[in-house]
């Protein structure tokens, strides 16, 4: 594997309990990756694993998981998630652009917008040359992030917008969180500001990261590109089809033209 990338080291990726706590509301995929793994698996890779959100509702499926993660503190939190299915999981460090695991899986999955940390074409195109590594003739990939939001994208410079509402992992005190963003739709790179607030203690706490903006055209080429055969494109967790007006794009695609 390559050295980890720089991003790795960014302080939203060292704090796993915190990142837990701010994404507390974060469950109504649960159902949809339980099903996916039911339906696909048994065998079930995750890319970009985090601190193991998604391999329970994978694990409760009956299917065996790897997970590959990059930050070290995720994964250490994950496997302290994941010890009552130590005969069924396995938790990797590793780059998502650069893995081999030297086996096969039947569902190769990248969840809740991390493919977004693939910023540039050969970011994502790495990535996917790795997934088709590790596919079978039936094997499945989903990749499952939002469609970007112009109005999301193009706020005004500097203006601080609500951007979440959590308890703090420690003391249990409210924490709020605003953000700015700059994008530059040259590079589709949004850069991204968060703000944390207690109410006492303003920014005691202020973190930059990118995403990149993924439109449904650049996805189907990349994929395309990449030897992926489209099967379905999903606008929501009830698979309903992506469209003009859904927030999510969901793809379900297996090898070959």
């Amino acid at each position: 594997m390559r050295n980890f990338p720089a991003e790795a080291d960014l302080p939203v990726y060292q704090d796993a309990g915190r990142y837990d706590a701010e994404h507390w509301w974060k469950v109504d995929d649960l159902a949809f990756w339980k099903a996916m793994a039911g339906e696909f698996g048994p065998q079930v890779l995750e890319l970009a694993a985090g601190t193991g959100r998604l391999a329970i509702p994978v694990l409760q499926a009956g299917a065996t998981y790897t997970g590959v993660e990059v930050s070290e503190p995720f994964l250490k939190l994950a496997r302290d998630k994941l010890t009552a299915y130590d005969q069924q999981a396995c938790l990797i460090r590793g780059d998502i652009r650069d893995f081999h695991l030297k086996k096969t899986f039947d569902l190769i999955f990248i969840g809740f917008n991390s493919f977004l940390h693939l910023l540039t074409d050969a970011d994502a195109q790495a990535t996917l040359a790795c997934v088709r590594e590790h596919c079978h003739s039936d094997t499945h990939l989903i990749i499952d992030i939002f469609v970007p939001d112009p109005l999301f994208l193009y706020r005004p410079k500097n203006k601080r917008v609500p951007a979440k509402n959590y308890p703090d992992p420690d003391s249990g005190a409210p924490v709020k969180v605003e953000e700015t963003n700059r994008y530059d739709p040259d590079t589709e790179l949004n850069h991204l500001r968060w703000y944390y607030s207690k109410e006492h203690e303003k920014d005691f706490l202020i973190i930059d990261f990118t995403l990149r903006m993924y439109f449904p055209d650049t996805m189907d080429r990349l994929l395309h590109d990449a030897g992926f055969r489209v099967l379905e494109k999903w606008g929501d967790y009830q698979r309903r089809p992506l469209d003009e007006n859904s927030d999510l794009q969901i793809y379900v695609a297996v090898v070959g033209q």
